[in-house]
């Protein structure tokens, strides 16, 4: 008797980079107090926000479809896109959401992307 074999998950180096995307901005929310002046004043410019979002919004949109007709599973996609969605509120609203209210924002975002990512590395390619 035969059993199926698993085919082993691609591996897109996009989704790595997607991770330490989404670490680094959780890295550079907790210690944005520590860059607000001195020498590192420049990380907590709004440059540096709209390129880490424009970035991480990059690679969700070049690992989500692709990765979602591998393995079928609208789980990754919707984590991604989420996880997206929510660091533009957290950047759009930074002024109505407070210093506190845009981190917690953005690490629930951050989050969500690292286990979209983590789930695209690893699940097995579906069989149509």
């Amino acid at each position: 008797m035969n059993s199926p074999v698993a085919t082993p998950p691609v591996r897109s180096p996009l989704d790595l980079v997607g991770i330490v995307l989404s670490v680094l901005c959780v890295i550079h929310c907790l210690a944005l107090p520590l860059f607000a002046t001195g020498a590192l004043a420049w990380a907590a410019s709004e440059s540096v926000h709209l390129g880490l979002t424009f970035a991480l919004a990059g690679v969700v949109l070049l690992v989500a479809l692709p990765g979602y007709r591998r393995h079928r599973r609208a789980l990754v996609p919707g984590l991604l896109v989420a996880g997206v969605a929510q660091l533009v509120g957290a950047v759009v609203l930074e002024g109505a959401l407070g210093g506190a209210g845009g981190a917690l924002l953005t690490l629930v975002g951050s989050a969500a992307r690292v286990a979209g990512h983590l789930l695209n590395l690893r699940l097995p390619t579906a069989h149509a």
